[in-house]
């Protein structure tokens, strides 16, 4: 009988998956199982694979940043406008969440992003802040910013306040 090891398979998987691909399409894999190994505890598989790291996390406010690489780009060649958006409803939602009392959660109702630059390479950071809750639902507003402080994203988002099932 033929030992069967999960870890060996997948391996193997693997390895046949990247000698199918270019050398740059190898560059940019390797990249994102690199961040999904070093993953911060805060978020989930999205921001993992995304490479955002939390900064900061309280009651009604938090930051978060990424470093902006060519597996964020575009076919224009710089950072696609999800990353912006998915870096300013992280640290919104982790703001709001931070501010509601347990076992409360929350999730995104509306944001609405207006982008005022494009990133091709670099830190993009977030910073969000609580500015209304009401029993139903709370208010931030959003920025995203270079390594030079410019204005890349600013946002304002709506979230609803989840009641435990």
């Amino acid at each position: 009988m033929q030992d069967h090891h999960p870890s060996s398979d997948r391996a193997a998987r693997i390895a046949i998956l990247l000698a199918a691909m270019s050398t740059e399409d190898q560059h940019l894999a390797l990249a994102a199982v690199e961040r999904y190994a070093t993953h911060a505890p805060h978020g989930g598989p999205l921001t993992w694979l995304l490479g955002i790291h939390y900064t900061e996390v309280g009651a009604g406010y938090a930051g978060c940043t990424v470093d902006v690489d060519r597996a964020h780009h575009n076919p224009a060649g710089i950072a696609h406008g999800a990353l912006a958006y998915a870096l300013l409803d992280s640290a919104m939602g982790a703001a709001f969440y931070h501010a509601l009392e347990r076992p409360l959660g929350c999730a995104t109702l509306e944001l609405k992003v207006n982008y005022v630059r494009p990133m091709a390479q670099g830190r993009m950071s977030a910073s969000a802040r609580l500015i209304e809750r009401t029993s139903r639902f709370g208010i931030l507003t959003g920025r995203v910013v270079d390594a030079e402080d410019n204005l890349v994203a600013l946002a304002q988002g709506t979230f609803a306040i989840i009641q435990p099932k």
